[in-house]
């Protein structure tokens, strides 16, 4: 899938959820139905649950809807998401649930490159709260040349990239700078 379909229908799912609050905002009683706002809060929460199941592939959406296993995903389309990275309500635990599979995983060469990029690429954006999966997940990639772009990382300009920097290198084992 395109990271750009992706951001797209995220973008969709938060705004179907901002509605959903500005309904509610609205509604006197959420058990009169016959009252316009309460028709409109509901309409709107089915919106944003189909909004919601769209920006998951597939496989994802069974493994969200307890359908399927996280352990039964191919490895490549859990990369794809997580390059993707699309932040939407409850994405960060399916985030933290595909790296957790990932970590278990005996990742090839070229999978091992992505899952580095990806973990650099978090380190570089505000903490959410799957960040502690990425640190664990680092230890599946670990190697020298992550662990110095990584140290390159607590040398940056921005406070919070050198924290999460810091952050994963400790996950790793490392302390002090």
């Amino acid at each position: 899938m395109d990271h750009s379909r992706y951001s797209k229908l995220a973008g969709e799912a938060n705004a179907a959820q901002a509605e959903v609050r500005a309904a509610l905002r609205l509604v006197a009683d959420r058990k009169d139905e016959a009252d316009a706002k309460t028709r409109r809060w509901l309409g709107a929460i089915e919106a944003f649950r189909a909004a919601q199941a769209l920006v998951y592939p597939e496989a994802l959406r069974q493994v969200e809807q307890g359908e399927r296993h996280v352990s039964e995903l191919d490895t490549l389309d859990i990369l794809e998401f997580l390059e993707a990275d699309p932040i939407f309500h409850r994405s960060g635990y399916m985030k933290a649930k595909l790296l957790t599979e990932l970590k278990r995983r005996k990742l090839g060469r070229h999978e091992a490159k992505r899952l580095k990029a990806i973990i650099v690429n978090a380190v570089g954006k505000p903490e959410r709260r799957e960040f502690r999966h990425y640190c664990r997940a680092a230890a599946a990639v670990d190697d020298a040349g992550f662990r110095q772009e990584l140290r390159d990382l607590q040398r940056a300009d921005d406070a919070g990239t050198r924290r999460r920097a810091t952050w994963v290198l400790t996950a790793l084992g490392e302390t002090g700078r």
